[in-house]
């Protein structure tokens, strides 16, 4: 059976900015931002569960990039300056850490909203995978790479039992930094051990997703991590490059691309997963966007969303 879901964040509405911008001058409440923020989350909510998709997310939309939330979900954690996301013109705040990174909690249910989701929905959260993490931080307090990724890696771990408590069943690691440049083999122990500590006994669906970049170098690599399901970015990635691997895992099947307003054909992306799964022969197959949908028109998101689970259906 073909499933769907989100891979990442998605756009927030134009009332939702318009309300956060008024919220930094003053203008309004930080309530009456939170009630604009809740309404656009049960609406993402609402689309998912209706278009169909299997595992259902918030879309981290007060989320102002993948780390921000846990310098108040970890210790030892400051915001550092704006530096360029990869290749995209967006930017994220760096983590600067100054002492010994741990789980503290604070504030989690700000960031990952169980209460607004319906009772017993299948519920994924998205988190930064412990190398990408430790990669695209400022590091001014380890002594070493390893030892910064262990602690994220039990700190990762800490806020999915957390988050299994509140009903949470699949959590998705993102691992953008293991692929956009060349990594040593030493860099993908130190990244396979993070997973070893935070998605070993998670109790629940692990996935590791990569995207941005060309995941075929590293594919043997991915595949020996100790996780369910590896999510590849196919916009970067061909499946040629792939066929002569065993694909012994799930397969999150980044097929709609979250960095172009055009809108894919249905028949296309039927073709392509269809391809994918008789050339890899994954274990289990999900369709997803390539990375985060926030790079697009929040109109344009919408149909994309609509798009995957028409996808789904063709290959039923």
């Amino acid at each position: 059976m073909v499933e769907a879901h989100l891979s990442g964040a998605f756009p927030r509405s134009e009332k939702l900015v318009e309300a956060t911008r008024a919220a930094v001058r003053g203008k309004i409440s930080q309530a009456d931002v939170d009630t604009v923020l809740h309404s656009d989350i049960k609406g993402l909510v609402d689309l998912q569960s209706h278009a169909g998709l299997d595992s259902l997310v918030d879309g981290q939309l007060n989320w102002q990039d993948l780390f921000r939330p846990f310098s108040e979900l970890f210790s030892g954690i400051q915001l550092g300056g704006l530096t360029r996301w990869f290749d995209n013109n967006t930017f994220y705040r760096k983590p600067i850490v100054i002492e010994k990174v741990a789980f503290t909690g604070k504030n989690i249910e700000r960031y990952f909203h169980n209460n607004l989701f319906p009772v017993d929905a299948p519920k994924k959260a998205i988190l930064p995978g412990p190398f990408t993490f430790a990669e695209m931080s400022q590091n001014s307090a380890y002594s070493s790479l390893e030892d910064l990724v262990d602690d994220v890696a039990h700190g990762l771990k800490e806020t999915a039992a957390s988050l299994r408590k509140e009903g949470y069943g699949y959590f998705q690691f993102n691992e953008p930094a293991l692929c956009v440049s060349s990594r040593s083999k030493r860099e993908l122990e130190i990244a396979k051990h993070g997973f070893e500590v935070c998605a070993k006994g998670i109790g629940g669906k692990s996935l590791l997703q990569t995207y941005f970049g060309d995941a075929s170098p590293i594919i043997d690599a991915l595949l020996d991590y100790p996780v369910e399901c590896v999510g590849l970015d196919f916009y970067a990635t061909s499946t040629d490059s792939l066929a002569e691997h065993d694909f012994d895992k799930e397969l999150a099947c980044g097929c709609i691309d979250g960095r172009n307003s055009l809108l894919e054909s249905r028949q296309d992306l039927r073709k392509f997963a269809a391809k994918v799964k008789e050339d890899l022969e994954p274990r289990g197959l999900s369709l997803s966007p390539n990375c985060d949908l926030d790079f697009l028109p929040h109109s344009v998101a919408e149909k994309k969303v609509r798009l995957l689970a028409e996808t789904k259906a063709l290959l039923a």
